[in-house]
């Protein structure tokens, strides 16, 4: 396949994803704007929610683990990046598109959870066991998907619900220390007991 043709598709996706959004994303849109057609598109993506995923894992890929020497660190960074691309207009314009299309759209799912969720719980998962051999008091049953949604709920939720605080660098702090919390606190400890 000409590599021409489909670095063309996406900046033209980018192009419109930055500007109106998901919901002007055409394949229609697409092919003109590159003086193509619809099997040129058709033969490298089967929808305009694949092509958007394309799109961001080139823009926010999955990274590398950051190596801070402390695990409180290595979680700050973390958020830090994922604060920047939850905010970006790529992200944050396309986000409800793509979680629609998530939703509906068995071979999306499958794509989202496997190239991009499992791909950063997996850094998640280095930088604590990071922590673990530098020897920091981790739990011994610490739980990778509590940690990942401790981390990543907030962001969510102030990128998608209307008149919550901004995404910003107290946001990254704050939700790092609570998840370093899940991570630190004793087994025995309860609600309420001492």
């Amino acid at each position: 396949m000409d590599p021409e043709i489909q670095n063309a598709l996406l900046a033209a996706a980018e192009a419109v994803m930055v500007g109106p959004g998901f919901s002007q994303l055409t394949v229609d849109g697409l092919v003109r704007s590159i003086g193509s057609t619809r099997p040129t598109f058709y033969r490298r993506y089967l929808s305009v929610a694949h092509i958007a995923f394309d799109v961001i894992a080139s823009k926010f890929g999955t990274g590398e683990p950051p190596s801070t020497g402390s695990l409180l660190g290595d979680l700050e960074t973390l958020q830090r990046a994922d604060i920047a691309m939850f905010s970006s207009d790529l992200f944050r314009k396309n986000l409800p598109g793509l979680l629609e299309s998530i939703r509906t759209d068995d071979a999306i799912r499958q794509l989202y959870g496997d190239a991009f969720v499992a791909r950063r719980r997996e850094n998640l998962g280095r930088v604590i066991e990071a922590a673990i051999e530098r020897g920091e008091q981790i739990r011994a049953d610490w739980d990778l998907d509590l940690v990942s949604d401790v981390l990543v709920g907030p962001i969510l939720a102030r990128t998608l619900l209307p008149g919550t605080a901004v995404l910003d660098d107290d946001l990254a702090c704050v939700t790092a220390r609570v998840a370093y919390g899940v991570l630190s606190e004793r087994r025995d400890r309860r609600p309420g007991g001492s």
